[in-house]
């Protein structure tokens, strides 16, 4: 099931060329197509990532979905601050995630960088705009939308997903879906409503749940090593990964011979989004996911 063309430029390469590569996949989910790529690789031979790598992963990632959620939303209102906020503390990872590596990361940060993240996560939520969910809301009562069904990654199962030989298009069971900051919402019980207004919503409370996280998870980190030389054996292995990024699921499956790469699949939820933009025919919904949950370069 390919996807995209960059899937084969990845056939007989090195699994040290994953991060770097992915990265360059997409600038809104550079960390998440980065790190699904590399846990791909880990599950296929059962590596372990130390306590410290695993929060500097997980903090980086929560950074990308704030800029995302920031710039999706600039589009309704102004968000550059916060967009910047996610910037900075994504690159926890280095730029393009060079410090990103199979069994971890390369380099912890510093005790004054700890301190300067911190400082960015409680600057942002200084910036979140709950009003703007209430303006959300008021639109919404105003102006009838659909409901959409959602997907997440804690429910994904990559058996039930159809393309048709559509490669920009994918049904989940046979239905149109949406990936992304509503679907996660909506798990955590912070938004109650599957509505296409919430998408707008959904990002916005989303900002607010990821620096309240990423908070913690600075004060959970320790400065010390957050990497342990991987084991590669040798024969075929296959593993594959689904993990929330800034725009939604992101899919990797990697099949491996050592450390050649033999074949690679990426789902992304853009794939899942297109198919939602095309079952609506109203000009505010087309609109909302246009600007807000479409990436054009599919």
């Amino acid at each position: 099931m390919k996807i995209r063309g960059f899937e084969s430029s990845m056939m007989g390469r090195d699994i040290d060329f994953i991060p770097s590569s992915m990265a360059r996949l997409c600038y809104l989910n550079e960390i998440s197509h980065a790190l699904a790529g590399v846990i791909s690789v880990e599950k296929a031979y059962n590596i372990t990532v130390p306590n410290e790598g695993q929060y500097l992963r997980e903090i980086a990632r929560l950074g990308e979905i704030v800029e995302v959620d920031a710039i999706k939303l600039g589009e309704f209102t102004n968000t550059d601050k916060l967009a910047d906020i996610g910037n900075k503390i994504k690159s926890i990872l280095g730029k393009k995630t060079k410090y990103l590596t199979v069994g971890g990361v390369l380099e912890n940060i510093s005790d004054n960088r700890k301190e300067k993240l911190l400082n960015l996560a409680k600057e942002g939520l200084n910036l979140v705009d709950k009003d703007f969910v209430k303006l959300v809301d008021e639109r919404k009562a105003k102006i009838i939308l659909q409901d959409v069904e959602l997907i997440d990654a804690y429910n994904f199962d990559v058996n039930k997903v159809e393309t048709k030989n559509l490669p920009k298009i994918a049904l989940y069971d046979g239905k149109a879906v949406y990936s992304g900051s509503l679907a996660r919402m909506y798990r955590e019980g912070l938004i109650n409503s599957k509505n296409l207004w919430d998408m707008l919503s959904a990002r916005m409370i989303e900002i607010e749940f990821c620096l309240n996280k990423i908070i913690r998870l600075l004060n959970k980190l320790k400065l010390t090593q957050p990497y342990m030389e991987p084991i590669i054996k040798d024969g075929k292995a296959v593993g594959e990964v689904v993990i929330e990024g800034g725009e939604g699921i992101v899919y990797h499956k990697v099949e491996l011979l050592g450390r050649e790469i033999l074949d690679y699949t990426i789902l992304t939820s853009e794939n899942f989004n297109k198919a939602v933009l095309d079952s609506v025919d109203n000009d505010e919904a087309i609109r909302i996911i246009q600007l807000c949950e479409r990436c054009y370069y599919l």
